[in-house]
């Protein structure tokens, strides 16, 4: 409510989808309920879509069919929303989010014993992860970088308990990052590293 009355005074409303979105992504989801950190994501998406601000529309699209998986909602609403919302990202050329969003569509179509492949639509331009990169990096337009391709990649290891391959995206990370310590990934990677 605070944050909304500054952008208010300040004239800045086009960015409080931007800012609730963060707020629903790092902090509501540690003290709500994951099926109420969902519904505030929609909303997330429908107010960034009224201000015209695309990226953070798919963005809380897709942070939303993290938490449907966390939440408990059942795998084959959570695959249709991953399919209308890679769609979505075609169609408004956000791109640069799509790699993050199929390995996320791969591991709940794992979850669900299928074997379609995520980049497998009409509208999807792409045969697998290296071709977004390819894409990614020829348009110049990355927000989602390598390390968040490993950041998914250990986390399904460790889903499906496959520890070695775990073990070895570990490793990638830390030759990629090298000294950059500040990535937020690193949280993710010190408690896995912990864990192994």
């Amino acid at each position: 409510r605070t944050t909304r009355l500054i952008l208010e005074r300040f004239k800045a409303l086009e960015m409080y989808p931007k800012l609730r979105f963060f707020q629903c992504s790092f902090l509501t989801c540690w003290k709500e309920p994951f099926q109420s950190v969902t519904n505030d994501l929609l909303q997330c998406h429908q107010q960034a879509i009224i201000v015209g601000d695309v990226e953070y529309a798919v963005f809380s699209s897709h942070i939303q069919c993290q938490f449907m998986i966390l939440s408990g909602s059942h795998l084959a609403a959570a695959e249709k929303q991953c399919v209308v919302l890679s769609k979505e990202m075609i169609r408004l050329n956000q791109v640069q989010i799509l790699l993050e969003h199929c390995s996320l569509h791969n591991m709940i179509l794992q979850l669900a014993g299928g074997d379609e492949n995520p980049f497998d639509l009409p509208e999807v331009p792409f045969n697998d992860e290296n071709e977004v990169i390819k894409e990614s990096e020829s348009s110049g337009n990355i927000t989602i970088e390598y390390p968040t391709l490993y950041t998914n990649r250990v986390m399904r290891a460790f889903f499906f308990r496959n520890y070695d391959d775990a073990k070895e995206m570990t490793k990638k990370y830390a030759a990629l990052v090298g000294n950059e310590s500040l990535r937020y990934q690193t949280i993710f990677y010190i408690f896995y590293e912990g864990l192994l």
